[in-house]
């Protein structure tokens, strides 16, 4: 059961206003186009001036999360008018239904574009949709456990990978870690940071654990599910609302963390060890990434201006990124955002624009997920249109489970 919102069904988000999009002609409307990428392909949907009935979700980021929805014409354009000014988090979004499938080979695809841009009135704001990509080993779920505990406990982090793929994937020598991101984004300007946030050729981390393994000892099957737990215990004896991960697939290795014996140990392979000895503990503003076996010892580093040594992870090996931001329904989003609120904190080529991140009610068992586009044989695949605010939604934790 769904615990709130799906960012992409409007009467599943508190606060969304649907948009009447009888505005077209006035001076101050703001104008929305939506196109598809593969045009070979928007013309055999009939989309070859627009795409029709396309979902355009607009954020201003300094307001509370009630973002406004609007809906594509005919045209695949949409208007809002008596819009406030300012920089808004601005996502479209299209799943073909059962009855247009035909170009597709009778498979339901999702499409899918995100940014952030400065909108006043009388802007004429456009939106490319990207198609969801098949076949791949991705991050499924992310749960970011403790944050709104009383004792601050954060040993019940999870992060799950799914072999969204046809085939077995091997994960043997994988890294899974966190990128630049938002890294000291309240001190340094976004020009500053620019080259780490944002490098086409690489993604640049400081902290990552590698799978073990020489090459065939972990596979991965179609459809199955791999849960790597920052400490695989029972942390519902901790406290009721967390999980038990006892049975995960791996761990973090840490210095002093209560090791379960029987799981495999993932050893840190950055250049930087979290200090509280328990592994990575990533939090809704990092960059989470997957990426295949490399030697790290031969990667490119630089020392950012902070002083931490980072390395890059080619873009050639990098296999998946789910990225977040906390957002708010009902309080100042402001007492979140950084100082720098810079337009991408990812080169849009791994990821076009972050995921709303939130516990409705506080709630400790809330996490990201990955939304389940279709289902072929009984198993679930996974949508990714590289575009986190519209493949992930909130939803009940499920270790080893795809719930959504």
């Amino acid at each position: 059961m769904a615990v709130t919102l799906g960012l992409a069904a409007a009467c599943d988000t508190p606060g969304v206003t649907l948009i009447d999009p009888d505005v077209a002609g006035r001076p101050d409307s703001v104008t929305f186009h939506v196109s598809l990428h593969d045009t070979l392909l928007a013309r055999a949907l009939g989309w070859q001036h627009g795409v029709t009935g396309a979902e355009v979700q607009l954020h201003r980021i300094v307001d509370p999360f009630q973002p406004h929805i609007l809906y594509t014409d005919s045209t695949g354009n949409a208007y809002i008018s008596n819009l406030f000014p300012g920089l808004y988090k601005i996502a479209g979004y299209r799943v073909l239904s059962g009855q247009e499938t035909a170009p597709t080979g009778n498979i339901v695809r999702a499409f899918g574009d995100g940014f952030k841009q400065r909108i006043s009135g009388g802007s004429n704001v456009s939106l490319t949709l990207a198609t969801d990509r098949e076949g791949s080993l991705v991050i499924s779920e992310v749960y970011y456990g403790g944050l709104t505990h009383a004792n601050d406990y954060y040993w019940a982090r999870f992060y799950e990978l799914y072999n969204n793929s046809d085939t077995t994937i091997y994960v043997d020598g994988m890294l899974l870690g966190y990128a630049f991101g938002t890294a000291y984004s309240a001190v340094l300007t976004c020009e500053e940071n620019w080259a780490f946030r944002e490098d086409p050729a690489g993604l640049w981390s400081i902290e990552f654990h590698q799978f073990p393994g020489s090459g065939t000892e972990y596979p991965v099957t179609p459809g199955q599910v791999v849960t790597v737990a920052v400490d695989a215990v029972d942390h519902s004896l901790a406290d009721p609302t967390l999980p038990n991960l006892s049975q995960a697939d791996f761990e973090l290795e840490g210095s002093a963390d209560p090791d379960n014996p029987d799981v495999p140990n993932m050893p840190s392979r950055g250049t930087y060890t979290n200090p509280l000895g328990h592994g990575m503990l990533a939090g809704p503003t990092h960059v989470m990434f997957l990426a295949l076996r490399v030697d790290v010892a031969s990667l490119v580093t630089q020392v950012h201006m902070q002083g931490h040594r980072h390395v890059r992870i080619p873009t050639e090996r990098i296999l998946d990124v789910a990225h977040g931001m906390t957002e708010t329904p009902d309080s100042d989003p402001a007492t979140y955002l950084p100082t720098y609120y810079c337009l991408s904190w990812v080169n849009r080529d791994f990821d076009r624009l972050e995921s709303a991140v939130y516990r409705p009610g506080n709630d400790n068992r809330v996490s990201l997920h990955r939304r389940v586009l279709r289902t072929v044989a009984g198993r679930p695949i996974l949508q990714d249109v590289n575009t986190s605010r519209l493949d992930f939604r909130i939803g009940l934790y499920s270790p080893g489970r795809i719930q959504y």
